[in-house]
């Protein structure tokens, strides 16, 4: 039995280890979809001002043509005044003028102030893109950090699973499937160590009948969590 005793040590800290590898190694996926959940927020920021840029020019353009097609009817009633031959056709084609050039008016007016605006998110969106830029290759950087982390966790893991199919081969097929039994329940430690008398697991009080097995070598199981317990040194 002595001899079972550091095979399931060692064992047992292979497994932590390897556990702890597995766990760093499921949370980098998610990891880097969070990176790139923050980049596409930014990328829809982005859009957005983009978007909001288009509709003003848009909106601009509509109002500068309305100006100019108001300016041009301005001109061509301007030239039919010196052809009419009553005064009545004469003050309505000036009433016209007057409305042209009134809303040539209010259609420059609203041009500048949408100008006005369109330069303010203008440069908005030209810091936005350059934050953007910035935050891409920040994505590309974390995210090959991490694949390449990925990539040796994997080996690591590899080699580990190969170290424990050496160590399990060794162990006495009952022991074995206690181990493995234990490890499936708790999760976390099959073996633990005896720690001032107590089970190095869930610190349930070992008889003192049962401190001296441990420490003789013989392998005992915790009453309290179920779990082996091995010496101190161990």
């Amino acid at each position: 039995m002595k001899d079972q005793i550091p095979i399931l040590v060692e064992l047992s800290r292979a497994d932590q280890a390897s556990s702890q590898i597995r766990e760093r190694a499921q949370t980098i996926p998610k990891e880097i979809l969070r990176h790139e959940q923050d980049l596409s927020s930014h990328r829809r920021a982005s859009e957005d001002l983009e978007n909001k840029l288009e509709e003003s020019m848009r909106e601009r353009r509509a109002l500068e043509r309305d100006a100019d097609q108001a300016r041009a009817r301005r001109r061509e009633v301007e030239v039919q005044q010196f052809r009419v031959k009553n005064q009545v056709e004469y003050q309505a084609l000036t009433k016209e003028i007057e409305e042209m050039r009134r809303r040539t008016s209010d259609f420059e007016e609203k041009a500048i102030e949408i100008l006005s605006e369109e330069e303010e998110v203008k440069k908005e969106f030209e810091k936005l893109t350059e934050l953007l830029q910035q935050e891409e290759e920040r994505f590309n950087e974390i995210k090959t950090r991490l694949e390449s982390e990925l990539g040796e966790l994997k080996s690591v893991v590899d080699a580990a699973e190969a170290k424990r199919q050496e160590l399990v081969g060794k162990l006495d097929p009952k022991i074995r499937q206690r181990y493995e039994r234990i490890l499936r329940s708790k999760g976390d430690m099959a073996v633990v160590s005896l720690v001032d008398g107590a089970c190095g697991g869930c610190f349930y009080q070992i008889p003192a009948q049962r401190v001296g097995d441990v420490r003789r070598g013989t392998l005992v199981i915790c009453e309290g969590c179920g779990r082996m317990i091995v010496g101190e040194d161990a």
